[in-house]
Order: structure tokens, then C-alpha cells, then sequence
């Protein structure tokens, strides 16, 4: 969470909520937000105050996936009072130590990811689970397919009806090499984890940003954290913390693991251009045009290394090379 407030005149629900909770005249200031339609305001006393109304922000899922983090001892935000018809939450607040923060003050990225790593392993090997959704086929390909709907139109280029089926057949083959068997958070990564260095062993590592989470591939979260649109992991780390993740997970296979690794990071990437590009164009937050070209980047890379070959096919039948970058 950033510390640089904002102030801002709270609506009459949450002078409401405040006050029926004892929080009065507690609000420090609203927190810049990213791409989320959720707001949130720092109180005094490690609090924070979530205002999110939108059915889309999934709050019901966010307070189940933060009760399940918690309740086998990881630092997922407490949620201590909750309002759904208003769309209000007092949650426990981490601080502004997010990991891009650390790693301006010097902290040691291997350091920070290691212990990544090991809160990702942790969650793996928690032996109950959580009923939630399967990051099946279907899904990944809706995703995927967010880079032809908004990438082409991007580039002035409209796409074949053949054009398009390939492109979905291409890729329900890849998928079919994923395992659907882990707790995935889907958006693991510098901004959405915190460093707090006072708790011990994986409560080093808070966590948010995680009600979208699905049972999906092992591969995915490492993927997310390491393959970073909007920073670049050092190439020591990332042969660091994959081989320590390839260890404590008892992974056998390391081939197939390197490889769905590679799939998800391809697959990944190629619906952050189409998601960044929709940012940009239809919710006019043009900011996120400066990410495309890095998504893109990490895209063709993963899809060479994984030998994704009809997908580099159809890269090159389908996208001219002088507009592959914007």
C-alpha cells in the first residue's frame, strides 16, 4: 500500500460504518489505487478500511481465500468487521514495505524471493483444501484470448474467423500438459506481497490480492512472481529461487515442470497485452500502455523457450513484424 495519501470526502456509508464501529475521525487518507475498482483508506491502529462495491471484485471470495490463508498460518490481511451490502471491510493493514519498496531500500532480492518461495511451497503443501474453481482449459483460453481481441485491434488488424480457431486449438493443446492441483493466487508478485520482517518463518511474507485464486497448476504462482511485467527479477535470482522451489516441492519431473512453467508464462503474458491494451483503450487509463511492450517481449520469449511451435507459427503468419511492438 502506497504512503502517499490522498485526501478525499468519505460518503455516508462510511461515516456510518465508522462510527458504528468506534472509528471516527480515524481516517489518515485514501491510498492510490492501481487497476482495481476497490478503494481503500489507512485508519489509525494498523487498520485499513476496503470500500468495494463492484460484484466483480469478488469480495465474498477474497474474505474465504484470507480466512484460509490465515487459519493455516499465513499473513493474509485479518478481516475484523465486515459489511457486504455496503461493500465495507476493516482489515488489517501491512504497511507500505511491499516488495518493489524493499528492494529501493536496499533489501537483497534473493532475500525477498527466497522467502517468496517458501510461503508458495508452504501453501502447496497445506494437506486441506479449498473449494474453489479449476483453472481448466476453458478459462485459460478465455484469458488467452483477450490478445486477439484487444492486441489486433490495437494494431489495426481484424482477424479471420480460421485465424481465430487456430489460434484456440493451438493453445488447448498446450494446456493439456497442466495439472489442475494447487491453490493458485494468480497474482503473486512484488506489488501485492509485503515484507515484514518482524514475524517469523513464512509469516515474513504478507499477502494480498488474492480473490481471484483458483486451483490451478503449480507453475503458475512461480510464474507470476519470477516472469514480472513491471520489473525485471534478476537472472541469478530466478535460477536461485526455481531451484530451491524445484526442491522443497519434490518436483520430479523438472523437465515438464520448466515447461509448464513456460506455458503459463506465455499464456500469462499474452493476456496481460490484450488485458493492459483494454486498460488503456476502453477504461482510458492510458499508463498501462508502457507495460505492453515488456508483456510482449515476455510472451515471445516464454513461447520460444517452451517450444510452443504452433503458437510461434501463428505469430509469424499472423502478426507483421514492424508491429509486434507498439
Amino acid at each position: 500500500m502506497s504512503n502517499s495519501l490522498i485526501n478525499i470526502k468519505i460518503n455516508k456509508n462510511i461515516e456510518i460504518f465508522l462510527n458504528n464501529n468506534q472509528l471516527s475521525n480515524n481516517i489518515l487518507g485514501c491510498i492510490p489505487q492501481d487497476a482495481s475498482s476497490r478503494r481503500y483508506y489507512r485508519l489509525n491502529n494498523n487498520l485499513l478500511l476496503m470500500e468495494s462495491t463492484a460484484i466483480e471484485n469478488r469480495n465474498y471470495e477474497f474474505i474465504k481465500v484470507s480466512k484460509y490463508l490465515k487459519n493455516n498460518g499465513l499473513s493474509a490481511p485479518e478481516i475484523i468487521k465486515i459489511d457486504h451490502k455496503k461493500g465495507l471491510y476493516l482489515i488489517e493493514d501491512f504497511g507500505d514495505l511491499t516488495f518493489n519498496k524493499a528492494l529501493k531500500k536496499g533489501i537483497s532480492e534473493k532475500l525477498l524471493y527466497s522467502n517468496a518461495i517458501r510461503c508458495l511451497s508452504y501453501i502447496h503443501k497445506i494437506k486441506h483444501s479449498i473449494d474453489l474453481p479449476r483453472y481448466d482449459q476453458n478459462y485459460l483460453l478465455k484469458e488467452v484470448n483477450l490478445f486477439t481481441e484487444w492486441y489486433f485491434k490495437e494494431i489495426n488488424i481484424t482477424l479471420n474467423d480460421d485465424s481465430k480457431k487456430a489460434w484456440g486449438e493451438s493453445w488447448i493443446k498446450i494446456f493439456k500438459e497442466l495439472k489442475n492441483n494447487k491453490l493458485v493466487l494468480r497474482d503473486f508478485h512484488a506489488d501485492n506481497l509485503f515484507w515484514l520482517p518482524t514475524r517469523a518463518n513464512v509469516k515474513k511474507i504478507g499477502i494480498i490480492d488474492f480473490q481471484d485464486a483458483l486451483i490451478g497448476d503449480e507453475a503458475y504462482d512461480i510464474s507470476s512472481l519470477l516472469e514480472d511485467v513491471r520489473r525485471n527479477v534478476s537472472k541469478q535470482t530466478k535460477e536461485v529461487v526455481i531451484q530451491e522451489f524445484i526442491k522443497l516441492n519434490k518436483i520430479k519431473n523438472v523437465n515438464q515442470f520448466i515447461k509448464n512453467y513456460n506455458i503459463l508464462t506465455a499464456q500469462r503474458n499474452a493476456k496481460i497485452v490484450g488485458i493492459f491494451i483494454r486498460l488503456a483503450r476502453r477504461d482510458k487509463k492510458i499508463k498501462y500502455l508502457k507495460f505492453v511492450n515488456q508483456a510482449m517481449k515476455i510472451f515471445l520469449t516464454s513461447a520460444r523457450k517452451g517450444g510452443l511451435e504452433e503458437i510461434n507459427n501463428w505469430i509469424e503468419m499472423y502478426i507483421p513484424k514492424d508491429k509486434i511492438y507498439l
